[in-house]
């Protein structure tokens, strides 16, 4: 039989069992249970959110007695989806809560809860809304370009875009890699569908001109080392890796990896 206990991280599930390490979430080991039982600590890898709510149903505009808003009530709605995106920029996602974005969407709790049953399904329907809007823009960022007649001044418009694509949208994108990382599945499909737009548009380029190597392992390594990179700007710099430095290097792997060109 299951018991259950509070280590101050929140309530965990025992199991049965003898002498077994009991695991951090950094999965290192932070003591054994020679009691018989084991807390079952969610793994890096595992979701630490119970996910009850889907990307769909987060998405959906009906109010919480099910009625389909006017055009009044869902302006309200983005205001409260462009209210937690605002916050997002001064307050951490955990710290989030629902009587800030009210008070920042000029409306009031009781408002907030017409419309999403708490915080992270507000994040996450703004955060889908947004991963299918950047998925265009990002391949738009690769596909308007003249590839041929302007290749290096296409990689670099490319390479200083992504960097100041993440710079712009830093706050939600933030939160994308957290949720990901932490395991929740809904947040990694979005930001995985963020990405596929540069990914599908750098994989069709490099099919077109035959760079040697496979174009969706090429493509797809290019587009995790842009995110990564962009995503840790500041501390390059910091570092004393200016922001031309860092867009001729990107544009660089560019050129090598996806034209085939030095």
């Amino acid at each position: 039989m299951a018991r259950r206990v509070n280590l101050g991280t929140g309530w965990n599930d025992f199991e049965t069992c003898s002498n077994i390490p009991v695991l951090g979430r950094n999965g290192g080991e932070i003591g054994r249970f020679l009691t018989g039982y084991q807390i079952r600590v969610p793994a890096y890898h595992e979701p630490v959110s119970d996910q009850t709510t889907t990307v769909a149903e987060a998405r959906d505009p009906r109010a919480a007695d099910g009625r389909v808003p006017g055009r009044r009530g869902l302006a309200t709605r983005q205001r409260m989806m462009d209210a937690t995106g605002v916050l997002l920029e001064t307050v951490a996602y955990r710290d989030l809560k629902v009587v800030d974005i009210a008070r920042e969407a000029g409306t009031s709790p009781a408002t907030f809860y017409q419309y999403f049953p708490d915080v992270e399904t507000a994040v996450l329907a703004m955060a889908a809304d947004l991963g299918e809007a950047w998925h265009d823009d990002l391949s738009k960022l690769i596909t308007n370009r003249d590839w041929e007649g302007d290749p290096d001044g296409s990689a670099h418009r490319v390479a200083d875009g992504m960097l100041e694509f993440w710079t712009r949208h830093k706050p939600v994108l933030r939160v994308l890699d957290m949720a990901s990382m932490e395991g929740d599945l809904r947040f990694r499909d979005i930001r995985t569908n963020l990405l596929a737009g540069a990914t599908e548009a750098l994989m069709g380029l490099a099919a077109k001109r035959e760079t040697p190597g496979d174009p969706r392992a090429s493509a797809g390594v290019v587009v995790g080392m842009l995110a990564h990179v962009a995503n840790h700007q500041h501390g390059l710099e910091r570092w004393g890796v200016s922001h031309d430095l860092l867009v001729e290097t990107v544009a660089g792997i560019i050129r090598r990896t996806i034209l085939g060109v030095a």
